[in-house]
């Protein structure tokens, strides 16, 4: 596999991906060319590793709202919840995921409403 630099999806990867993500539909009052759907993910994995506000996305990953709307289109699918599985088996493969030890965190309490009173 090439080096890649940090906003490109590394060949393997997205042969790994793209037979989930079916093609972009065009509305019919035009618009600006369609992004391609290798860029938009890596737009939308620049603004997951980096916590930007998808405003504040690089021109380089296409217009926000586009990038913002092809997320959007891919969650409510699901198709985001798999490319997060194949990113996860990926770093597991590269990385390794120690997953001997975890730990879940929540409440057993419900917490008390205004029109409670707290006792000492």
């Amino acid at each position: 596999m090439k080096q890649t630099d940090f906003r490109d999806v590394p060949d393997e990867l997205w042969e790994r991906i793209e037979p989930l993500l079916a093609p972009f539909k065009r509305k019919r009052s035009g618009g600006s060319k369609p992004l391609a759907q290798r860029t938009v993910l890596a737009g939308i994995l620049y603004k997951c590793r980096t916590g930007c506000q998808w405003a504040m996305l690089p021109a380089c990953y296409g217009s926000k709202s586009s990038v913002h709307e092809h997320f959007q289109r891919w969650n409510k699918a699901g198709i985001m919840a798999e490319i997060f599985r194949i990113l996860l088996a990926e770093y597991g493969e590269k990385v390794g995921v120690d997953a001997q030890w975890q730990a879940m965190d929540g409440t057993l309490l419900q917490a008390p409403t205004r029109s409670q009173k707290i006792s000492d």
